[in-house]
């Protein structure tokens, strides 16, 4: 395993590559690269009421707020103040306040999600240490992060955590919440460098909350992400925190624009005119018109559905290592930049701390795996019925991991 530190650096931000990678088809504007406005600044904190021997924190890019918070943490950690910063309890109980070589610079990266400001700081030579904070209204507060300087376990919300990560086939202009889920995928991490995740054939024949069965593609232009939620939640009985949701508008644009095209092992070759992909078997670069190509195409490979939502799970993992690399201060500006093709229930807090987490496991120990099922019809349409063995997967996934 990787030291805390270095899993930091691995911003997979899976939640996020998620919804960059299973959306779906067809080109729309280019996202334009933006910065957060008037944040980039360094600043230093003064508490002239604090009494502490150290030297102030200084945090290039962070609001002054920001800065005096993490100056706040450092401080509360040394012992010059009994009182606790804005932080998880968990985090505060774990700090036995004493002298320690504290990090007194860094840098820090902010941006905007649903109304809310959230950044993640690295301070220290290589950021050896790191927060994730948000500003909710009622002031910034640390939500997560690492500190190998204090010996602090990394926290990065409670897990083992679960999410839905949806593509609606959505086209431009239409209702991405109440199109048809065209992919469906469980998003699980234990919280201990492991997860997996889990593609559920979009014509699985599922009962409903409110009662009948149908293909659980339908259930979204059936009742929107409520119904689909519910029966997800009643299939498995995994306690999901929420969804995150992309139509087919901007998938070209994420993958090709943002991420600048991904590497994948095409496992052999495809030339689907329905999915307008035409690739050779190997490892390549994709832009986006091509990884739309590949996540779309089934008609024309073997295993069909099956075989479309592995490929599906397959650029997801590849996403995510395209965003592992632009290191941790990449996480806020690709939520701000994800935010206008997303929709979701879950909260900015959640989505980042999420991020983090699956920052944290190493991208090798992600299984990516469909639930087991066969095709037959129901009703004269095709289907596909999940095996039994389905209900032992969703008990293994409950962990938030497919490990023994």
């Amino acid at each position: 395993m990787p030291s805390p530190s270095q899993m930091i650096r691995r911003t997979s931000a899976l939640l996020l590559a998620l919804a960059l990678a299973l959306g779906a088809c067809s080109s729309e504007e280019p996202i334009a690269t933006t910065t957060a406005p008037s944040t980039s600044t360094t600043t230093t904190s003064t508490l002239p009421t604090t009494t502490t021997t150290l030297a102030p924190v200084s945090v290039k890019g962070a609001p002054a707020a920001l800065t005096v918070l993490i100056d706040d943490f450092y401080i509360f950690a040394a012992g010059g103040s009994t009182t606790a910063p804005k932080a998880p309890a968990s985090v505060i109980e774990g700090i036995d306040p004493g002298e320690f070589d504290a990090p007194r610079e860094g840098e820090a990266s902010v941006a905007t999600f649903d109304g809310q400001q959230v950044a993640v700081v690295v301070m220290g030579a290589e950021g050896a240490d790191s927060f994730l904070a948000v500003e909710d209204g009622a002031g910034w507060r640390i939500v997560g992060g690492e500190w190998p300087s204090l010996g602090v376990e990394a926290y990065f919300g409670e897990g083992p955590r679960h999410v839905v990560v949806v593509g609606s086939d959505a086209r431009p202009g239409q209702d991405v919440a109440s199109s048809r889920a065209d992919s469906i995928h469980f998003v699980a991490l234990d919280g201990q460098g492991s997860g997996a995740v889990v593609g559920l054939p979009r014509d699985s024949f599922l009962p409903l909350p409110g009662g009948g069965r149908t293909k659980i593609t339908n259930s979204l232009s059936i009742g929107g992400p409520e119904t689909l939620m519910g029966a997800l939640e009643d299939l498995t009985a995994l306690p999901f925190e929420g969804y995150a949701m992309t139509g087919f508008a901007g998938f070209e644009a994420m993958l090709g624009e943002v991420l600048g095209g991904v590497s994948v092992e095409v496992p052999f070759a495809i030339n689907d005119r329905w999915a307008h992909v035409n690739l050779a078997s190997g490892l390549q670069m994709l832009d986006g018109a091509q990884a739309l190509g590949f996540a779309r195409a089934r008609k024309t490979v073997p295993g069909g559905d099956f075989a479309r939502s592995e490929h599906q799970g397959i650029l997801l993992i590849a996403a995510a290592g395209v965003v592992e690399s632009a290191g941790p201060l990449a996480i806020p500006e690709l939520m701000e930049l994800s935010e206008p093709h997303l929709v979701t229930d879950l909260t900015p807090e959640q989505l980042l701390t999420f991020s983090a987490m699956a920052a944290s496991a190493e991208i090798e120990e992600i299984d990516n795996i469909v639930a087991p099922g066969s095709p037959g019809s129901a009703g004269g349409a095709s289907v596909v019925f999940l095996h039994d063995s389905a209900a032992d997967l969703w008990a293994d996934l409950a962990d938030g991991t497919l490990e023994d």
